[in-house]
């Protein structure tokens, strides 16, 4: 949470300093309420060093406007029952979209980070940019008036999508440009609503943070196995981005040499041989080769139909075939964390994306590595687990990026007030 806020220089649109102040303070009462759920006045005091008078004050004025509720008495902890304030969860809406290399997803959520519309999952190639686009708007279109909320409650928009993004600058690198605009540009132009946008690890990273296993923690590595390898980092309680917002490109790192030709123009790179194009690649090949697997009945003996659902299906159903391919991407994946637990000491590391499906899986060969190539007084104190998540992560983080920026006193375009 922002520490900071009510220090923040007084300035512009033609406010006293009185009534900025005032804003300032309302949007600390916010932000605390929704980080820590329904809380009684003191304890708003606490946090925000603000009187009783001056909280109570300014809580009625965000019942007034619809913003706070007045959540009545809570349970005593000693003393007399406290009287709790929480937001209103339908005082204003966020739209989350969450764009991988072959799905996406796209829902409405309201800032209990639950769903208030259809959450719809459909393949979308992200290569074919101007059909991706059209074909998401009109999706979104729907969604918007089936929930028929008001568009004057909505804070904004957070779009995750695989590829070197700059987090700083909303500049992909993608080539993802139609007629001339950038994702930002068409989203906001399209819904006239501020849009963030970040690379899919960093997502990841940020959900994880916000609602899942690293919540509360300060030094955790986030692996996202998609198409390709992503790697978000949450350092000293901070996702951490680099000097161009690019940081994360854990996926091209060379542990094979002379190994394949990668997407990046490079060889041997980790996404060569550990990510859900090279397990796809690894099942066409051995059964192509002879290999008997339970991959082939699944797919119906079209080996282009492969997707990596179907081979994680087969390990979890005791494919020996399957096991193997996951049991060797593992292996890859533990060679190149060795590298960062002895850099960065993390807690831990959560490994995400459709191929963490996979569980034990995957999750025992990275553990039988790290534990074969790391110190031990290193590797003990990091644990690995898979995401608590799953597939919902990158949605949710979408969410949690918007309201990260509504919280962000430098960013004006998102705000309550």
């Amino acid at each position: 949470m922002n520490k900071t806020l009510l220090e923040k220089p007084v300035t512009t649109n033609g406010m006293s300093n009185v009534e900025l102040k005032k804003i300032f303070q309302k949007n600390a009462i916010i932000e605390y309420l929704y980080h820590l759920g329904p809380t009684s006045n003191p304890d708003i005091a606490k946090l925000t060093k603000m009187s009783s008078p001056t909280i109570t004050k300014l809580l009625q004025e965000l019942i007034d406007l619809g913003i706070i509720k007045d959540m009545g008495i809570g349970e005593s902890i000693g003393g007399r029952k406290p009287n709790l304030y929480g937001i209103n969860p339908n005082a204003r809406y966020i739209i989350g979209i969450d764009i991988d290399c072959r799905m996406v997803k796209l829902g409405v959520f309201n800032l209990d980070n639950e769903a208030v519309s259809e959450i719809i999952t459909y393949f979308g190639n992200v290569k074919d940019k101007n059909e991706m686009f059209s074909d998401l708007f009109r999706r979104l279109d729907e969604i918007l008036a089936k929930a028929n909320l008001d568009k004057s409650l909505f804070l904004g928009i957070g779009v995750s999508i695989p590829g070197l993004i700059n987090s700083k600058t909303g500049q992909t690198y993608m080539d993802v440009r139609i007629n001339g605009k950038s994702i930002v540009e068409l989203f906001e132009e399209h819904y006239q609503l501020p849009t963030i946008i970040d690379s899919d690890s960093r997502v990841m990273a940020i959900g994880e943070q916000a609602f899942g296993f690293a919540k509360n923690k300060k030094d955790v590595l986030c692996l996202n196995i998609c198409d390709g390898v992503g790697l978000g980092m949450i350092l000293n309680g901070i996702v951490y981005r680099g000097k161009s917002g690019l940081a994360g490109e854990f996926g091209h790192i060379n542990v094979v040499k002379d190994g394949n030709l990668c997407t990046c123009g490079k060889y041997g790179c980790l996404e060569t041989v550990a990510s859900g194009g090279a397990i796809i690649e690894q099942a066409q090949q051995g059964i192509k080769k002879g290999q008997e697997s339970l991959i082939k009945e699944l797919v119906n003996g079209d080996l282009e139909e492969i997707h990596v659902a179907d081979v994680i299906e087969a390990v979890n159903k005791g494919d020996l075939f399957a096991i193997e391919i996951i049991n060797k991407l593992g292996n890859f994946l533990g060679e190149a964390l060795a590298s960062l637990v002895h850099i960065f000491n993390p807690e831990m590391i959560i490994v995400g994306g459709k191929v963490a499906l996979a569980e034990d899986y995957l999750i025992n060969p990275i553990q039988n590595t790290l534990n074969k190539y790391t110190i031990s007084h290193i590797k003990k104190d990091t644990e690995v687990v898979t995401s608590l998540l799953q597939e919902k992560v990158k949605l949710l983080g979408s969410v949690a990026m918007v309201m990260n920026q509504v919280f962000d006193e430098d960013f004006e375009d998102m705000k309550f007030l």
